[in-house]
């Protein structure tokens, strides 16, 4: 993956997501492990998060801290579903029951646009709206096959979330010069280690007459 650009902390932008999918990764992002920060740190936190998003309504001001751990709580699940992504397999039990606890407390109901189309929207009040709409970005992805493209790096140490342009849709780091580079080196230092142990093994010679 190529780095596209840079946020103002330095990090690099990387994978980006087409459409409103973007902000699904950028939410599961508000957690960077490797720098040991989190945007979603206090109540207030999350509700500027939202609104600077448009995923909430400006006169929502109503934020509780139940409503940040629920935010974390949908973003850690997320952060699960979308790391199986990378091994295409199913996602890990846990994520997926913590998701199910949290979309229970969230609502949606059917809006019909000027062309007679229909659409799922997020209802409710507070904080629960933007998280509706999030997940509710996730199912169109789901629709439109991009979904499982959006993944979360391999890495220990990273797990940020990218979008998977390749082909193949095989990538599983952020970033092949950075993560990548990352887990070949220690691959390699690993057999090297293993190479040396194996050296140091006596072999045993011809058994005494």
């Amino acid at each position: 993956m190529m780095v596209t650009e840079r946020t103002a902390a330095g990090r690099p932008v990387i994978g980006a997501a087409p459409g409103r999918l973007e902000l699904v990764r950028a939410f599961v992002n508000t957690l960077d492990i490797e720098a040991g920060t989190d945007e979603l740190g206090s109540a207030a936190d999350v509700l500027a998060w939202l609104r600077a998003r448009d995923l909430i309504g400006p006169g929502a001001t109503a934020v509780t801290e139940h409503d940040r751990r629920q935010a974390i709580a949908m973003r850690e699940a997320l952060r699960g579903v979308l790391l199986a992504h990378v091994g295409r397999h199913p996602p890990a039990a846990a994520a997926v029951g913590e998701l199910r606890s949290v979309t229970a407390g969230l609502a949606s109901r059917l809006e019909i646009g000027d062309d007679g189309g229909v659409r799922g929207v997020p209802d409710g009040t507070g904080p629960a709206v933007g998280l509706a709409a999030l997940l509710l970005i996730a199912a169109e992805a789901r629709t439109a096959g991009t979904w499982t493209r959006l993944k979360v790096c391999s890495g220990d140490d990273c797990r940020w979330a990218f979008y998977d342009r390749s082909p193949t849709r095989s990538g599983c780091w952020c970033s092949m010069a950075i993560c990548g580079s990352r887990a070949k080196s220690r691959a390699f230092r690993r057999r090297a280690a293993a190479a040396a142990r194996s050296s140091r093994v006596p072999r045993s010679g011809p058994a005494a007459p």
